[in-house]
C-alpha cells in the first residue's frame, strides 16, 4: 500500500491527460470518493492543466491540486500515490512504463494498449513491484464491471431467470455507440496510430469485456472487418490521412470458454456481434442491443448504457419484467471507488476477504487479444506496429 499522508489512509491521485473523459465521467470521483484526494494533474499543453483545474474543480479544492505540463516533474511529486492515465491509447505504453518506474499505482483507460502486445508490455511494467508488494499495481477502466446494472444482471443469471445455462449471446450496434469527438477526420478515435483501429477499439471493447465478465472468455473467433464509408476528402488529403481509413463495420462470431468467475454455465454458448458504425438505415435510427438467451427465455439490454432498462422475456418473447436504473452522475465513479478501496485495503467482504476491484490487467489483455483476432485480417496482422504501415493494410484494398 502506498505511504499516505494522514491517519485516514487517503490515496492521493494524479491525472495524466485532461480530455473530455475527465470532465464529468471520471475526473470528479477522484475528489468525491471516500478515501480519495486529487493532488496533481498533468497536460503537456502549457497552462492547460491550470485551466482544467479552474474549469472543473470546486473552488475550495483548487489550491490543493498542482498543475504540471511535464510528465517527469508530475511523477516526482512527493504527494502522489496513484495515477489515472487518461491520454489516447497511443501514449498508454510509454506513460504507464514511466508510472511504473516512478513506483506509483496505475489506473489506465481502456482499451489499455493499442493491441495485445502493447497491453502485455504495460502489464509487464508493473510485474516486479506487484510481486514485491503482493498487491495489485495496475487497474483498467472497464467501468461497466462496476455498474449497478451489471450487478442486477448477475443476480438475474444466478437466479436462473433464463434457465440453468446461457445458450446464445447476440449484440447489434448501429451508429456511433455514444462515441465522442468523431466529427473531425483527424479525431484520435478514427486514427489507427492513436487508437489502434476504428471505433470498435473505443466502443466495441466495452461489449467484449462485458461478455467476458458475465460469461467467460471468447474463443473460436471468426470475423469480418471492412470499411464501407469512404472519407470525403481530397485525393492529397486522403493520402495524408491514409492511416485514418480504419474499419467501420465489424461482425464477429465466437464461443464461450469455461472459466471460474461466471455465475451461470455459459460454456459453448454462441456469440454473434455486429458493429455497424456507418449504418445507412436512417429510418430505424441507432441501435444498441445485447440479448442473452437460455432455455427459459432471454434478457435484453442496451450494452453501452449505465442506466437504460433491462428487460426479461419468457420463452415466447413476451416481456415479463423490466428493471429501471438511475443515471449516475459520474459513470466511472463506482469502479474508481473500488480501485481506491483496494489500494487502501480499507474494506472487506462479510467473510473477511479483501475487496478486489473487478477490472485489472488480465481482463484488459483478454479483450485486447480478442480485438486483435477480430481485426487482424483488416490490418494484415497486429503483432507489429501496424499503424505505421497503412499502405499494407488489406482492408484498405477492399
Amino acid at each position: 500500500m502506498p505511504e499516505t499522508n494522514d491517519k485516514e489512509n487517503i490515496i492521493r491521485w494524479g491525472i495524466v491527460g485532461l480530455g473530455d473523459v475527465t470532465t464529468i465521467k471520471s475526473g470528479p470521483p477522484f475528489w468525491k470518493n471516500d478515501g480519495s484526494k486529487l493532488v496533481a494533474v498533468m497536460r503537456r499543453t502549457p497552462h492547460a492543466a491550470q485551466k482544467w483545474i479552474e474549469t472543473n474543480v470546486p473552488t475550495s479544492l483548487q489550491t490543493g491540486i498542482t498543475p504540471y505540463d511535464n510528465l517527469d516533474e508530475f511523477l516526482q511529486d512527493e504527494h502522489l500515490d496513484a495515477v489515472y492515465v487518461a491520454t489516447p491509447p497511443a501514449t498508454h505504453l510509454d506513460v504507464c512504463q514511466q508510472v511504473a518506474k516512478a513506483g506509483k499505482v496505475c489506473y489506465v483507460e481502456k482499451p489499455c494498449g493499442r493491441c495485445g502486445w502493447e497491453t502485455e508490455e504495460i502489464i509487464k511494467a508493473f510485474d516486479s513491484k506487484q510481486q514485491q508488494q503482493q498487491q495489485e499495481q495496475l487497474f483498467t477502466a472497464y467501468i461497466s464491471r462496476a455498474y449497478k446494472r451489471t450487478d442486477v444482471m448477475k443476480t438475474l443469471l444466478r437466479q436462473g431467470t433464463i434457465g440453468d445455462k446461457v445458450t446464445s449471446i447476440t449484440y447489434n450496434l448501429k451508429g456511433m455507440g455514444g462515441a465522442r469527438g468523431v466529427e473531425d477526420d483527424t479525431a484520435w478515435r478514427l486514427d489507427a496510430r492513436k487508437s489502434g483501429g476504428g471505433l470498435i477499439m473505443d466502443v466495441g471493447c466495452h461489449v467484449i469485456d462485458r461478455i467476458d465478465y458475465l460469461f467467460g472468455p471468447l474463443v473460436d473467433i471468426k470475423s469480418v472487418a471492412k470499411r464501407r464509408q469512404q472519407p470525403s476528402l481530397t485525393t492529397s488529403r486522403k493520402a495524408q490521412l491514409a492511416v485514418t481509413e480504419v474499419e467501420d463495420y465489424v461482425s464477429m462470431t465466437a464461443k464461450i470458454k469455461s472459466c471460474d468467475w461466471t455465475v451461470i454455465d455459459s460454456v459453448g454458448a454462441s456469440v454473434n456481434c455486429v458493429w455497424d458504425f456507418c449504418s445507412d438505415d436512417d429510418d430505424d435510427g441507432p441501435l444498441d442491443e445485447l440479448v442473452i438467451s437460455g432455455p427459459k427465455g432471454s434478457i435484453q439490454m442496451a450494452a453501452m448504457s449505465p442506466s437504460l432498462p433491462i428487460s426479461v422475456l419468457d420463452d415466447s418473447g413476451n416481456v415479463v419484467k423490466t428493471f429501471t436504473f438511475e443515471q449516475p452522475e459520474h459513470t466511472a465513479q463506482n469502479l474508481i471507488q473500488l480501485v481506491t478501496d483496494e489500494i487502501r485495503g480499507a474494506k472487506k467482504h462479510d467473510d473477511g476477504t479483501d475487496i478486489r476491484a473487478p477490472s485489472r490487467g488480465e481482463n484488459a489483455l483478454r479483450t485486447s487479444k480478442v480485438l486483435d483476432a477480430v481485426l487482424s485480417g483488416y490490418y494484415g496482422g497486429r503483432e507489429d506496429k501496424f499503424w505505421n504501415r497503412p499502405e499494407t493494410w488489406p482492408g484498405r484494398q477492399q
